[in-house]
């Protein structure tokens, strides 16, 4: 298998060449104009990133396109799995008569986020009430991707333990609506 190396000319070059035709490939997917320009983005930002670990031994365009189709279609199940989560929230709020006083439910769940350590408190803050993709959150707080899903993962683990499941769910339903 030969070796290609991705120096910053052909990569400038590929970016160029292909940058059209691959968001006009990702919007036929997700069928959202600036998502596509996200994942495309996100895409050749990967490849750069990974350059000097690629190992293509055949066309560099093909692996870009699968690439973006990867993007494409692992944002299309994280958005099925939040779709039902929503709808399951929705469904549980239309139900019951427990949860009318929402006023009382958000205090018990702002005060189990105030709870939590507080790098995980700050992380959690700017994704999901300043709603701030992790990319954003992470430069905001001068902390790597890594590090904001870390802290993510930490955190919700801990607020599901400390609040009933239905609590949760109904935080991020309505940071929905």
């Amino acid at each position: 298998m030969s070796r290609f190396q991705l120096n910053r000319n052909n990569f400038e070059q590929l970016f160029k060449e292909n940058y059209n035709s691959l968001y006009y490939y990702a919007y036929s997917i997700v069928n959202d104009n600036e998502l596509a320009k996200d994942l495309v983005n996100d895409s050749y930002e990967e490849i750069w990133n990974r350059r000097n670990k690629l190992d293509i031994s055949y066309s560099l365009l093909s692996f870009l396109y699968r690439v973006v189709k990867n993007k494409c279609i692992n944002h299309l199940r994280k958005q099925d799995v939040e779709q039902k989560y929503l709808d399951r929230a929705k469904q549980f709020l239309e139900e019951s008569d427990e949860y009318k006083d929402y006023d009382l439910i958000m205090a018990d769940i702002m005060k189990a986020i105030e709870q939590l350590p507080e790098q995980g408190r700050k992380v959690f803050t700017k994704c999901f009430i300043e709603n701030l993709s992790y990319k954003e959150a992470a430069k905001d707080l001068n902390l790597s991707v890594n590090t904001i899903k870390t802290h993510v993962k930490n955190s919700l683990k801990r607020l599901r333990n400390d609040l009933d499941k239905d609590s949760l769910l109904l935080f991020f339903y309505l940071r929905k609506v």
